[in-house]
């Protein structure tokens, strides 16, 4: 069942349309997604470019390598665990911070 039940209609000129299809194609979302976050309160974000995602697969790869040697480390008994954990920790927050500046709405205050 569908979770929202009552349909809006609406008009808009030939300039208000294309200005909605243009911002909500900037951010990624098809028209009604974009004006619900607008209802509620939040402003989407610009799509970011396609080397923001490259960028971040990048970041990833890194984490994975640094996972695998410090398995392979730990099992010989070379390497400090906990202060590797919390490297790879940071790593995983950059990841978040970075998700989190680019493409989260923001609440429009």
């Amino acid at each position: 069942m569908r979770s929202r039940r009552i349909k809006k209609q609406i008009w808009l000129n030939d300039d208000e349309d294309y200005i909605m299809k243009c911002k909500s194609e900037a951010v990624g979302m098809n028209a009604s997604d974009y004006i619900r976050h607008l209802i509620i309160g939040y402003k989407p974000k610009e799509k970011p470019p396609e080397q923001f995602y490259e960028d971040i697969k990048g970041i990833r790869n890194i984490g994975n390598n640094i996972n695998q040697i410090a398995r392979i480390a730990n099992a010989k008994g070379i390497i400090d665990v906990p202060h590797l954990k919390k490297e790879i920790d940071k790593l995983d927050q950059l990841i978040i911070e970075i998700k989190s500046k680019y493409l989260r709405p923001e609440k429009d205050e």
